[in-house]
C-alpha cells in the first residue's frame, strides 16, 4: 500500500473559532482514518489527534489553517475536514 500526502487550506467558519468541542470533533473525525493529520496556523503545528494542541491554535473567526495528512486515506481525512470547517463544526451546543 503507498502512503499518500495532501495538503489543504481552509477557513474557520465557526463564530467562535476552533473552540473545545470544535477541537474535540477535529480529533474524533482524524481518528476516524489511516492518516497522521498536521494542523498548521502561521509556523503553529499541531497534531490532529491532539486536543490541546488543537486549542493551542488560537484560531479565531475567518483565520486559515492548513491541513496536512500523510497516510493511506490522506485525501479522505481531508475531505472530511474541509466539510467539517465548512458547517463551522455542525451545531452549537
Amino acid at each position: 500500500m503507498s502512503e499518500t500526502k495532501a495538503t489543504r487550506t481552509v477557513t474557520v467558519e465557526n463564530e467562535e473559532g476552533i473552540h473545545v468541542r470544535a477541537a474535540d470533533l477535529i480529533a474524533k473525525q482524524v481518528r476516524q482514518f489511516d492518516a497522521k493529520v498536521v494542523l498548521a496556523k502561521g509556523s503553529h503545528r499541531v497534531e490532529g489527534t491532539e486536543v490541546l494542541q488543537i486549542l493551542s491554535l488560537g484560531a479565531l473567526p475567518g483565520d486559515q489553517v492548513v491541513l496536512e495528512a500523510d497516510g493511506a486515506d490522506a485525501e479522505q481525512v481531508l475531505d472530511a475536514m474541509a466539510r467539517l470547517f465548512a458547517d463551522g463544526f455542525g451545531p452549537n451546543e
